[in-house]
């Protein structure tokens, strides 16, 4: 029954659309030039694109040699991931070309921690990472729509984008001419917390009973524009790039659903501004060097809400300014990789004394020698620190840090690379807390009680074939 419906639906196909007209033969010398193609007849044929899949993903376990789950030392916002959580990404995407004209259309499935062997439970946290199309005519124009992992380049010690990370649902375009692009995107995104979306409760206006409805609902809006240079020289290269981002946050009310009191949001706004320089050498070297000043609501991730204001409920006097660096060098048998950053934040909020007022840093420095084709050894060491707007008992500022340091064999079996994945790993890291960092956790907490901490574990790490984000 399957194979009769499958052939009358293509019988059909075939009558609806019937075949172009037949296309002059070709030229004798196709029959004796190999190298020859014949051209594709004219109009646009999906069965000329392709389905392409790719993947990134990190899985790890490991145990603390105390009877406990092994797990990350870091008391910073972007510490290093010697120890990280597991994470991964499946992506499809369709690719169609037709001439100058591209087409690409983008699906990708994210799944966080924990994953089901740590719960018991098949519900997964599964996120939409990216689902939007894009359209580009030769290299000087491209657009794009949907939802949409929107980066430049990261620091990779410290799985940190330094600069620009956006995840939205809106749109962008890009402009190329010659070395020189110019990027625009605008988005919106809505957290389901009390701050952008609430749901009240009001009588049913058709009936009996209750409906809900949506009292406060305020996405933020996120404006970014990049303009890139790139200037190829003899030997190496280098690339300069200016970043902004504008955000805005449109006021609303909020009920209180206990008492039945309103209170009034005012909008809210925030600027980014900020610069990167990159280079490369022709022995496998890089470097890239970042500034980046916030003010007032772009101070925050726009997947986050702050947990302070100013007396007037907004984010105004908030402000981030945050210096960052990675480099990289990949010789035949050893390589190196370093990265950094300092960032100062301040929150809106009056308070002289908060947590929410911090100076925070972190710097990690891995070398890896490849002892044998497919085997090799790498060697780390980090640093963090991060100081509070609070006094302690004899009133100094808060202060913790955390040294860590790593030896990690590996096996490659793509060969060596200090990028050449996938990359299976055993780990050992070693983290010493210092009396400050021990003091930033619960009494109850572990943490609060180990200057030393153990991590053994064992964990795997690939990518291959994944959509590259705009540069």
């Amino acid at each position: 029954m399957r194979s009769l419906l499958l052939t009358t639906l293509l019988a059909t196909a075939a009558l609806a659309d019937p075949p172009p007209a037949a296309a002059p033969s070709p030229a004798p010398a196709a029959a004796t030039d190999p190298t020859a193609v014949t051209p594709p007849a004219p109009g646009i044929n999906l069965l000329n694109g392709r389905f392409e899949f790719g993947s990134y993903g990190r899985v790890g376990v490991g145990s603390d040699l105390r009877g406990r789950l092994g797990s990350s030392a870091n008391i910073v916002s972007f510490g290093p991931r010697l120890v990280e959580d597991s994470y991964a990404e499946l992506e499809l995407r369709r690719d169609d070309q037709l001439g100058p004209v591209k087409s690409h259309v983008v699906s990708t499935v994210a799944f966080f921690p924990p994953f089901f062997h740590f719960t018991g439970s098949a519900d997964q946290r599964v996120g939409l990472r990216n689902l939007y199309a894009e359209a580009s005519v030769g290299e000087v124009f491209s657009a794009w729509a949907g939802s949409r992992m929107y980066r430049g380049d990261d620091i990779y010690l410290l799985n940190f984008w330094p600069l620009d990370n956006q995840n939205t649902v809106g749109g962008g375009v890009r402009l190329k001419f010659n070395t020189t692009q110019v990027l625009f995107h605008m988005g919106m995104q809505r957290l389901d917390q009390p701050a952008q979306h609430e749901y009240v409760v009001d009588n049913d206006p058709l009936g009996y009973g209750t409906v809900p409805v949506a009292r406060l609902d305020r996405p933020r809006m996120v404006e970014s524009l990049k303009l890139v240079h790139e200037l190829p020289l003899d030997g190496f290269g280098l690339r300069f790039t200016l970043y902004a981002e504008a955000h805005e946050l449109p006021g609303g009310v909020t009920r209180d659903t206990n008492t039945g009191d309103e209170t009034a949001l005012p909008g809210d706004w925030g600027v980014l501004a900020g610069g990167q320089v990159s280079a490369w050498l022709p022995n496998k070297a890089f470097a890239h060097v970042w500034l980046r000043q916030a003010v007032g609501l772009a101070t925050y991730d726009d997947l986050t809400t702050p947990a302070t204001t100013a007396n007037d409920r907004t984010t105004q006097g908030a402000h981030s300014t945050r210096l960052a660096f990675a480099a990289g060098w990949d010789g035949a048998m050893f390589g190196v990789l370093a990265g950094g950053y300092l960032d100062l934040v301040r929150d809106a909020g009056p308070a002289a004394v908060s947590s929410q007022k911090y100076d925070e840093g972190a710097i990690a420095v891995r070398g890896q020698w490849n002892a044998f084709k497919y085997f090799g050894v790498a060697v780390e060491a980090s640093h963090q620190r991060r100081t509070y707007a609070l006094l302690d008992a004899a009133g100094n500022l808060r202060s913790g840090s955390v040294t860590q340091f790593g030896l990690m064999p590996y096996f490659s079996p793509l060969g060596p690379g200090l990028f050449s994945r996938p990359q299976i790993r055993l780990i050992y890291a070693l983290s010493l807390r210092d009396a400050g960092a021990r003091s930033f956790y619960a009494a109850d907490d572990v943490a609060s009680q180990r200057p030393v901490e153990h991590y053994v574990g064992l964990s795997v790490e690939w990518w291959f074939n994944s959509t590259t984000y705009p540069r």
